[in-house]
């Protein structure tokens, strides 16, 4: 547990704030060989402020350092420190990732596979339980694995749909990954475990905090390779979830609702914005281009449409990584369209995700 305190050490040391530890991890990626050396360069730094460096060098943990370890053997948590070899691609690249990733199941295993984000609202309607089932059933027993809050409404129905297909599921936490929240979720989240992973930026002890929740969302988004939005208000977390993912340049798919309805105003308007429309399993099964299983999918010789292959050869023609941007610029595809379009090459194994929002030949 030696380097999960030199993460610890880095993640409270003072005035430093997330900006500033990005930039020495930068510099220097492995927090073990500075916390607590202090030969170490980086101590003859200008930049660092003599509370930073007597809190790195000295090697100070934050006070309930003891809990944490203790949480984390009593409950089986695992981490993945922001530099680590196997933390997430997908959640490094966004603007602020968490400096370390807490997790319980098996993440690397699901997140190989293709991932999306479900959310709504805690109330939803019949119709919005039965288009979730009715919708994403069919997805999963393709292989698609589901990530979503654990939270009641379209959450759980989220999670209970994909763990009924025998698929894989992901459950982000707004707190330490010890305390199921709901409790009533206590038996889902076991089952969550068993075939797919908790995953929370809270340390193990940490309190639920109300401002927690927004800040979860944008895991969510970044861990899924598209979101899917079914009920939620206009100034609903779901909402938030979407803006996320539009910053993240993801996929955008809504559910279609009665619009008398408060919970489908935020649906409604993601469509009206440029977000797919669903209406059926069809639609992201075909967008998703699996009319095969995704292992199915994988071993056979991937057709390319006409679309796909027109992006694929400004891959091969450049010779080198080309941006998100530069494919909107090139190709002058809307960002829904082109988000889809990249995602199914991706998925067919011909092209891959690199950083800073770049694509790669593979």
């Amino acid at each position: 547990m030696e380097k999960l305190k030199a993460w610890l050490c880095l993640k409270s040391a003072p005035l430093l704030g997330p900006k500033g530890v990005l930039d020495i991890l930068q510099h220097y990626p492995d927090p073990q060989e500075f916390v607590g050396n202090t030969a170490h360069n980086i101590y003859r730094e200008e930049r660092l402020k003599p509370e930073t460096i007597n809190h790195l060098s000295q090697f100070i943990l934050p006070e309930n350092n003891n809990k944490i370890l203790d949480l984390m053997a009593k409950y089986q948590i695992h981490y993945l420190g922001l530099t680590d070899p196997d933390y997430p691609a997908c959640l490094k690249d966004i603007c602020d990732p968490p400096l370390i990733l807490y997790y319980r199941g098996n993440l690397s295993e699901t997140l190989n596979e293709l991932c999306v984000g479900v959310v709504g609202t805690r109330k939803p309607t019949s119709y919005g339980v039965e288009m979730t089932r009715k919708i994403l059933s069919p997805l999963c027993e393709k292989g698609v694995n589901i990530i979503s809050g654990l939270a009641m409404g379209i959450d759980t129905i989220a999670h209970q749909t994909a763990l009924k297909a025998k698929t894989k599921t992901i459950a982000v936490f707004a707190s330490g990954l010890e305390t199921i929240y709901p409790p009533m979720n206590k038996a889902l989240a076991e089952h969550i475990i068993d075939k797919g992973a908790l995953v929370s930026e809270y340390e193990p002890g940490s309190k639920l905090e109300r401002w927690n929740f927004p800040a979860r969302n944008r895991i969510i988004s970044a861990l899924s390779q598209a979101i899917f939005v079914v009920e939620g208000s206009l100034n609903s977390g779901a909402m938030l979830t979407a803006k996320f993912a539009q910053q993240q340049n993801k996929p955008l798919y809504a559910l279609p609702g009665n619009i008398n309805n408060r919970n489908a105003q935020g649906p409604n308007l993601l469509i009206r914005q440029g977000a797919t429309l669903v209406s059926s399993a069809d639609d992201l099964i075909t967008d998703f281009g699996l009319s095969s299983s995704v292992k199915e999918q994988l071993e056979l010789i991937p057709e390319l449409s006409a679309e796909e292959q027109s992006l694929f050869d400004l891959l091969s023609e450049a010779q080198r990584d080309i941006t998100f941007d530069e494919f909107m610029l090139k190709t002058g595809l809307g960002f829904g369209k082109l988000s889809t379009l990249l995602l199914n090459l991706e998925l067919k194994g011909v092209i891959a995700k690199s950083s800073g929002n770049s694509y790669i030949k593979l």
